[in-house]
């Protein structure tokens, strides 16, 4: 149940008031959007470059409320979906391809840093809500960019069978070569005591 009945504030798709929310102010927020990959540094980092593949821009949605409690203050919710297109690196093949990243997540709000981590750290929470700490100057670039960081794969790679064999066969002559030259020879045991017993 919605402890407020008021109108949701809506959130301009502009990057400068979307980095001063204020989320302490008793108000809920909507707002949807395309943000440019520019406003996201540690995000373009993981690009390939000259991949040949284009980045989309962010496409973003966000909904605040309030849910009451039995005997306490309402506690607030933020839901953050996000979408975006990013050339990545395939590890197995060393090719480049577009990875479709679409992040659907609750968060739950809280006043301090202590309060949200209690709220991680607590294992019946852990299929819950992701913790967040409110703020009067809430920075919503801040965490798209952190969820977004958090959806990419764990090991980038073409969807299975998508990569070109003769790409996979030249990775493996590339190791296998490299694996040759740092390929360390072990001394002959019966050679050194043959040239310790000539000493």
């Amino acid at each position: 149940m919605n402890s407020k009945n008021t109108t949701p504030h809506i959130l301009p798709n502009n990057p400068a008031d979307l980095q001063a929310i204020d989320l302490k102010s008793g108000l809920t927020f909507v707002g949807q959007g395309v943000l440019d990959l520019s406003h996201f540094p540690r995000l373009l980092q993981e690009i390939a470059p000259n991949s040949g593949f284009e980045a989309s821009q962010v496409h973003w949605e966000l909904g605040t409320w309030f849910e009451e409690r039995l005997g306490s203050i309402p506690l607030q919710y933020m839901h953050l979906r996000l979408a975006v297109d990013l050339p990545l690196t395939c590890q197995a093949c060393f090719q480049p391809y577009l990875e479709s990243i679409d992040s659907d997540r609750d968060y739950i709000l809280f006043d301090t840093e202590m309060e949200a981590e209690e709220w991680d750290f607590d294992e019946e929470n852990q299929d819950a809500e992701d913790a967040l700490v409110a703020s009067e100057t809430f920075n919503l670039l801040e965490t798209i960019e952190e969820e977004l960081l958090l959806s990419l794969p764990l090991s980038a790679r073409h969807p299975q069978g998508e990569c070109r064999p003769e790409n996979l066969q030249k990775v493996a002559k590339v190791l296998k070569s490299g694996a040759d030259e740092i390929k360390i020879e072990k001394p002959n045991p019966f050679a050194v005591l043959k040239n310790l017993k000539k000493q």
